[in-house]
């Protein structure tokens, strides 16, 4: 009978014995806590329910010891977890500063030992921040910042500091243009004034013109001549962003192990077809994006990137976060960084968060550009200096005119309480998500290339009744698009070619344009090959080439380096139709409030989204001069 009443106790009975008898109760996982706890783990207990009370496996003193070891533990893991934690990043920090010491004194001065360096630094300065941020360090900030904006000595001084600016950039400016670009190479002129034209035309389609606020319009534009001038007219700066493209070519490259375990040795030819070549490289990317965000590596550089651009160009933290976090990742996925600020933004922030998703491509669509063919170190550029272009064009088209409520956006954070819990998650849940956008992309490709190539018949067959052969929709975009690509800087013979790639991204995304422009690229590099090696004749046909010693007929042609690379900075965004339905379809379930201000906005943040990547085309147009 006695046993019989220790068997049917309720838990609440239980805790009560337990606190009597001064022990501790057992939680139904099993793990013991404290009576004296009273954190919400330990409201709920239940009798261990031993081997002798159900006949089986009787409970030996061994097994009684062994479980006393056991709850200790469990009880001293779970009151000082945070000291474990911190003793177990101290001992590995120690260990990699072991490791880092002794790597450079076996070997330095080469690629490697650089890279470590770099990336020493970063995990010495990220430590540092983690001490002495906190809410000391940020009201000291705040209230440091407060003195700044608020005295009117200062306010004075920024003025007269800002406008000496002006001047200086733009003599600056001028004096360079004149003297060690225009003067050598006298077609980047065309380019100068492509962009006064593209500046003029989003002048006059702003919604408010006499509101613009310049200081981010120019600032943004010189940033991107400050990229340019670094990628391509200097030494240092072009080898630096080649080693960077190189960098992320080798790394997209890793993935092919994946490709092959899965697709086997085939993928890699062309009968595979564009599935199998990309979809490993998008699945691998996701998953070390979302790695790096389980680490807060992409917090961290994607705030300070957006901080940065917030001081430089006087633009919102909301704004300026998601032209940052467009360079890692796509149109779909920024704007979730700032989903609870979406209600309060205003409709000119509505406008540059739509805007910088149509002017930029995300990590995973880098990547897969690159295996495409496209210049990887020209690329990174573009994706880099898109961001300030998005702002600069934004600000210009759809000006402020309301007041922006900046106490709402302090603190902005990535990560939130649905993070992954461990590394395996996170790249668990990277490959995963990977899955929809390949998903996307694979479709949406077949569909609009299909659909392409619907448009090419039924063109073909209206110009047959006119006696014209070959009316093609790039045919078209060719005649149409031919005076942008001109003012972008493009020779006349190439400016065709790049006005049909400009349509196919239009109409069929830019993954279809960059894999063109792959090809091109490939043909001029068989071409080069051809005429210094074999040393035959060529003709044309139409716009094929046709090398007559090998027998072998460029499809398409090929252009001038030059073309290539206002091409890869020209195409450097999602702003293609499909991506008016993404975006839609993004921010509208994220913020059902504010449907009507998106419809009314998307169609203006898409023209200025592919302005923005006009205008980028040409200061690459400015600056490019081949050598």
């Amino acid at each position: 009978m006695e046993a019989e009443n220790r068997m049917t106790s309720s838990p609440l009975q239980t805790r009560r014995d337990s606190e009597e008898n001064g022990t501790a109760g057992v939680l139904a996982n099993g793990l013991t806590s404290d009576p004296h706890d009273k954190s919400p783990e330990t409201e709920v207990f239940i009798v261990r329910k031993t081997g002798n009370e159900f006949g089986a496996f009787p409970q030996g003193r061994w097994s009684k010891w062994v479980e006393k070891i056991e709850d200790t533990v469990t009880v001293f893991q779970k009151r000082h977890c945070k000291m474990i934690g911190n003793v177990i990043k101290v001992t590995l920090f120690v260990l990699y500063i072991a490791y880092f010491g002794y790597c450079c004194h076996y070997k330095y001065y080469d690629e490697g030992s650089y890279i470590l360096t770099v990336i020493t630094g970063a995990l010495i300065v990220k430590i540092t921040f983690g001490f002495i941020s906190g809410p000391k360090y940020d009201a000291s900030i705040l209230k440091c910042y407060t003195a700044y904006a608020t005295s009117p000595k200062i306010k004075r001084l920024r003025a007269y500091v800002r406008y000496f600016l002006y001047v200086l950039a733009i003599v600056l400016l001028c004096v360079y243009l004149g003297i060690d670009v225009i003067t050598y190479s006298p077609q980047n002129g065309q380019a100068v004034i492509g962009i006064f034209s593209l500046l003029v035309s989003c002048f006059i389609l702003s919604s408010k013109p006499s509101r613009v606020n310049w200081h981010p319009v120019f600032w943004g534009f010189i940033i991107q001549f400050v990229f340019a001038t670094l990628t391509l007219r200097t030494v240092i700066g072009y080898e630096a962003f080649k080693w960077m493209g190189d960098l992320v070519h080798g790394f997209v490259r890793l993935s092919d192990k994946g490709s092959t375990f899965v697709f086997g040795d085939s993928f890699r030819s062309a009968r595979a077809g564009f599935f199998f070549e990309t979809a490993g490289v998008i699945v691998f990317f996701n998953a070390c994006i979302f790695v790096m965000d389980y680490f807060g590596v992409l917090e961290f550089i994607v705030l300070k990137i957006g901080r940065v651009l917030s001081i430089c160009l006087e633009t919102g933290p909301v704004e300026s976060v998601v032209a940052a976090a467009n360079i890692f990742i796509g149109l779909s996925e920024a704007p979730l960084l700032i989903r609870p600020y979406l209600p309060t933004v205003t409709r000119s922030e509505l406008h540059a968060i739509m805007t910088c998703g149509f002017a930029s491509i995300s990590g995973a669509f880098m990547a897969m550009f690159i295996k495409s063919g496209a210049p990887a170190s020209h690329l990174l550029t573009a994706a880099v200096i898109s961001a300030p272009a998005a702002l600069a064009i934004s600000k210009l088209m759809y000006p402020e005119v309301d007041r922006v409520n900046y106490e709402s956006q302090r603190n902005i954070k990535m990560r939130n309480e649905e993070s992954p819990q461990n590394l395996l998650q996170a790249a668990s849940d990277g490959a995963g998500f990977s899955t929809k956008l390949v998903a996307s992309i694979m479709v949406n490709m077949m569909a609009f290339v299909s659909m392409l190539n619907l448009i090419d018949f039924i063109l073909v067959w209206i110009g047959q009744r006119a006696g014209i052969q070959g009316m093609t929709f790039d045919v078209i975009c060719s005649y149409i698009l031919f005076p942008l690509s001109y003012v972008m800087g493009a020779p006349p013979a190439d400016c065709g070619k790049i006005g049909s790639l400009i349509g196919i991204k239009f109409f069929a995304t830019p993954f279809v344009a960059y894999a063109e422009l792959g090809k091109m690229i490939e043909n001029r590099r068989i071409f080069e090959d051809y005429v210094t090696n074999v040393n035959g004749t060529w003709s044309t046909s139409g716009s094929d080439v046709i090398l007559e010693a090998t027998n072998t007929t460029l499809l398409n042609g090929f252009m001038t380096e030059r073309s290539e690379v206002i091409t890869t900075y020209a195409l450097c965004g999602i702003s293609a139709f499909p991506a008016i339905g993404f975006c839609m379809g993004t921010l509208i379930p994220m913020c059902p409030e504010r449907k009507p201000d998106v419809i009314a906005l998307v169609l203006r943040a898409f023209v200025a989204g592919n302005l923005a990547n006009f205008v980028t085309g040409a200061v690459a147009g400015v600056m490019f001069t081949g050598e």
